[in-house]
């Protein structure tokens, strides 16, 4: 890259294009002559070649006058297995001199470099590059579901295939992912739905690598990424088995960072999107629940930093997070139990089916982050800004909560899958949902596009 002059103005901050170079670039001596600037507002002039060491160092005199001239020392070396490239500029006369050499000079000086650095390395990584789709059509779409044998990864997976999605499902049981694809396939619109599945668990990054992989060339390419695997350790925190601690954890939270940082590469080629099952449980406390509580918060913090790393990076991918309340599905039978018995189901509960009906939405309209519900949305916004009644309010709940009810815990699904391709847990929850309107939007786009 360094040493193709015609690319420089793909990553030089100010350089607007390339006149013409003489032959023989980058031997000492040669130049290439350029506009410097913003359209009209251009100058041009040359940079030379002073001393080269290939393909370590180039050194390069700058000139754009009367803006200024500078000596520009470009450095390649090896650093922990990758490359690091080195850029010092220092002034080329006594008037760039006397306009750089300050802190104001300086730390402009920085700020330009900087974001030079980062467009070559974007550049010489081949990293896609563009503004995220404000919209996307779900006829077509390629989409991984980890967590995909029931619950909301199940619900999502068959909102999309009436859709015209094509789908991966991807959780630990065989025999549950091949009940839950008969379950899709099994369209209510006769519509013949692709459902293909692939077994791995989040938490095993190697596992994980082959099934992105195979998911790949089961689709020919990946346009959405949902994580949806979920497994929970229920009771006191100084209850709860250190393992089945960390075992929540690193399901939720760990199983969604290996997810996305496998996915990442075939999403950007696409402009896809990634969108995270998290919870109102990552804004507010949830006693009983502890270690999925402290998943769900690191979720939020996750996907935010995220979002300005690949806005910085300039990447087309969309992350958005979708935070439901209690939700009617398997995973209220499923918990990992400290006490020996199961919780009382929260009674403002939603159906699987709803919550997908969000997730749905936010791909379809890229949201970064959603509250599902009314109720959820008001419990966040009380916590926030009533946090003391809000405390004392839960501390009474938790009492109830961590006394559980009569029905006796059996195997959790925190070590071993227990998907069987069903969407409720049985305990009833609401449909009707209303999204600020977004569905009702959007079912209304639809139409005017018919």
């Amino acid at each position: 890259m360094l040493s193709d002059a015609e690319r420089f103005p793909d990553w030089v901050v100010g350089a607007s294009h390339v006149v013409d170079v003489d032959a023989g670039f980058p031997a000492p001596g040669t130049r290439f002559r350029h506009r410097v600037g913003i359209g009209p507002l251009s100058v041009g002039d040359y940079t030379e070649v002073t001393d080269i060491d290939p393909p370590r160092r180039i050194v390069l005199k700058g000139k754009a006058r009367p803006l200024g001239t500078a000596t520009i020392e470009l450095t390649v070396g090896e650093l922990a297995g990758g490359t690091e490239v080195r850029m010092v500029e220092t002034p080329g006369d006594r008037l760039s001199a006397l306009v750089g050499s300050n802190p104001i000079g300086d730390a402009a000086l920085r700020l330009r470099n900087s974001e030079a650095l980062a467009r070559l390395k974007r550049l010489v990584e081949e990293r896609p590059v563009g503004a995220p789709p404000r919209r996307r059509k779900l006829a077509g779409l390629r989409v991984l579901i980890t967590g995909g044998s029931s619950g909301i990864g199940l619900a999502v997976a068959e909102r999309l295939a009436v859709e015209g999605a094509r789908v991966v499902l991807l959780a630990r049981a065989e025999e549950g992912l091949e009940l839950a694809k008969r379950r899709v396939e099994a369209d209510p619109t006769g519509r013949a739905a692709e459902v293909h599945t692939v077994t791995a668990d989040v938490r095993d990054r190697a596992a994980l690598g082959d099934a992105m992989t195979r998911t790949v060339e089961l689709l020919g390419g990946l346009d959405v990424l949902i994580t949806s695997a979920v497994g929970a350790a229920y009771g006191p925190f100084i209850d709860t088995d250190p393992e089945d601690f960390d075992a929540t954890v690193a399901t939720v939270l760990g199983g969604t960072a290996n997810s996305i940082r496998a996915a990442l590469p075939h999403l950007e080629a696409t402009h896809g999107a990634v969108v995270a099952i998290g919870s109102i449980a990552g804004h507010l406390p949830t006693p009983g629940l502890a270690a999925y509580a402290a998943a769900k918060h690191g979720l939020v913090g996750l996907l935010d930093s995220l979002r300005v790393e690949l806005r910085e990076a300039g990447s087309p991918t969309t992350l958005s997070l979708v935070n439901p309340g209690p939700v009617d599905t398997p995973l209220w039978d499923h918990l990992e139990s400290q006490t020996g018995l199961l919780p009382p189901v929260p009674p403002d509960r939603y159906s699987a089916d709803a919550v997908a009906a969000a997730v749905v939405s936010v791909i379809r309209r890229p949201r970064e982050e959603t509250t599902v519900g009314g109720s959820a949305s008001l419990q966040v916004r009380l916590y926030s800004l009533l946090r003391g009644p809000t405390t004392a309010g839960l501390a009474a709940l938790a009492r109830l909560a961590l006394a559980g009810e009569d029905k006796a815990a059996t195997a959790g699904s925190l070590h071993t899958g227990r998907g069987e391709g069903s969407v409720d847990g049985g305990h009833g929850g609401r449909r009707g949902l209303k999204i600020r309107g977004i569905e009702a939007r959007d079912a209304l786009e639809r139409r005017l596009r018919r």
